[in-house]
């Protein structure tokens, strides 16, 4: 006999209570959303327009762990976001619930007349919406045409969303983690939305960015995140005071000029002079400048350095002349003056 799935399932009330809200009153959709990235946006932000016109409940469902952290773990290259900044992404498109269910072996191995009889017990669902190549089940014979006749059988509708694309290439997960570990950010910020985000606390490393003019807020990546491609990215710093977002040049790697122990993501804070050890940082990856490299000696390295931040000041000052540009109202010609 198959496992309950719902039975201790954990919802995250974002902006409205369960109690007493009408069980058929809900519009779901369902799916792992790493990253929650512009496809996944359009699916959610389509769930909530449908939620709003019918005055119903938008109820999202996910799953932690990842699908694929647990199903094939050796050739999973990593996550595009952490739990929390997920359920902050999905939060944002507007939705009431976010209902987070537990995925193991046991779950990946239901049938999915049992999980969705289970998903339509626990929310009285009137519609699911979720993408065109959405399928449930081992081997994912839980397909559209299949999940499509077990709504008609329960009562519920399903609508398949058509993925979303740019310049005719699907965006996905899969595509997005593939240009972190390139280090492509530029595609990276155009699929997902917003920059690659790495955080954590800022910790002590070798003390060595101080000594050679270019002190550095150390933070280990996550292990659960893809990795980003080692080398110098321009980005921008956050603090949870609300200090930033602030212009900086990040490094990731192991710094092989100076061989100084494990691989760190190293911000140096444009025009910034303080101490953040210990402190919350968030940084967000915006363009790739250069690959990692060895140099002969810290005067080599320095000179480097120099170049990179005027790399790093050129590219923000460029966005700024681009955001100017795109600010100023355009003339319009009125004819000639008397």
């Amino acid at each position: 006999m198959e496992r309950s799935t719902f039975a201790g399932m954990r919802r995250v009330t974002l902006s409205t209570g369960l109690d007493g809200l009408p069980a058929a009153r809900r519009i779901v959709t369902i799916g792992a959303f790493d990253g929650v990235h512009r496809g996944h946006r359009s699916l959610l932000d389509r769930t909530v327009a449908r939620a709003r016109e019918i005055g119903a409940v938008a109820t999202a469902v996910t799953f932690e762990p990842l699908p694929a952290q647990v199903l094939n773990p050796d050739r999973f290259a990593g996550r595009i976001s952490g739990v929390e900044e997920k359920q902050r992404q999905i939060a944002r498109a507007g939705v009431d619930e976010v209902v987070t269910l537990v995925f193991d072996h046991i779950i990946s191995q239901q049938s999915p007349e049992t999980f969705l009889a289970d998903l339509f017990r626990a929310t009285g669902m009137r519609e699911l919406w979720v993408g065109e190549a959405f399928a449930l089940g081992r081997n994912r014979v839980g397909d559209i045409p299949r999940i499509s006749q077990i709504g008609r059988d329960f009562g519920f509708g399903v609508v398949a969303v058509s993925r979303l694309t740019d310049s005719d290439v699907v965006v996905s997960s899969s595509k997005i983690r593939a240009a972190i570990l390139a280090g492509d950010a530029t595609s990276v910020i155009r699929s997902l939305g917003r920059p690659f985000r790495i955080s954590g606390e800022v910790v002590h490393g070798a003390h060595l960015g101080r000594t050679i003019g270019y002190p550095t807020a150390n933070v280990v990546p996550p292990a659960e995140l893809a990795p980003l491609a080692d080398g110098i990215y321009a980005s921008e710093a956050t603090l949870p005071d609300g200090f930033g977002p602030r212009a900086a040049m990040t490094y990731i790697g192991t710094r092989p000029t100076v061989n100084s122990g494990p691989r760190l993501v190293e911000t140096h804070l444009l025009d910034f002079n303080g101490d953040l050890y210990g402190q919350h940082l968030d940084v967000d990856i915006l363009r790739h400048l250069r690959g990692d490299a060895t140099f002969e000696g810290l005067d080599a390295l320095v000179l480097q350095l120099q170049a990179d931040e005027a790399n790093t000041r050129r590219f923000f000052q460029d966005r700024a002349n681009e955001e100017a540009v795109a600010a100023t109202p355009g003339e319009v010609y009125l004819g000639p003056r008397d």
